[in-house]
């Protein structure tokens, strides 16, 4: 079984809020003890939400699941084969415009995304990220745990 983290489902707003419930839920345990297992409920929460996919080779299944408190859920999905996996790169455009000023601003990046492709066409994005070597990195550890073959579509020499 391959188990491949795609990242949180929460922003680092809700974590960095989360921290700060457990700060306070400590000092509060003693006199609202009810109150602290709210904020530490909540806290593991946020912490334990995240998504991701599990490719079972033994069982030729694989599932996308999200994952609260650890329990995983989604619906699994049988292949026949993996035909391979692959590394594109994105042409992200972000425009802003400040309600102040009111002129749009556009800021255009590279991200880049690794995938999974099944035999029969389905396609599953692994994970995406501004850093080429790191995506590279990973997806030749799934690569090589899947066995099968890795492509850098990026056109991108290092």
């Amino acid at each position: 079984m391959v188990d491949i983290r795609f990242g949180s489902l929460l922003p680092w707003t809700f974590h960095f809020v989360a921290g700060v419930a457990i700060l306070l839920a400590v000092p509060m345990a003693s006199i609202h003890p009810w109150i602290a297992l709210l904020f530490v409920l909540g806290s593991i929460f946020v912490f334990t939400s995240f998504e991701g996919t599990e490719i079972d080779l033994d069982s030729r299944r694989f599932r996308e699941y999200t994952s609260f408190f650890l329990l995983k859920t989604g619906e699994w999905i049988s292949f026949e084969d993996i035909e391979k996996i692959y590394v594109n790169k994105n042409k992200m455009r972000q425009t802003m415009t400040p309600s102040r000023t009111g002129f749009t601003t556009s800021i255009t990046f590279s991200e880049f995304s690794a995938f999974v492709k099944f035999s029969d066409d389905e396609i599953v994005q692994l994970i995406k990220h501004k850093n080429k070597k790191k995506v590279l990195s990973r997806a030749k550890v799934w690569s090589e745990q899947l066995n099968v073959p890795l492509y850098d579509n990026t056109g991108e020499t290092d």
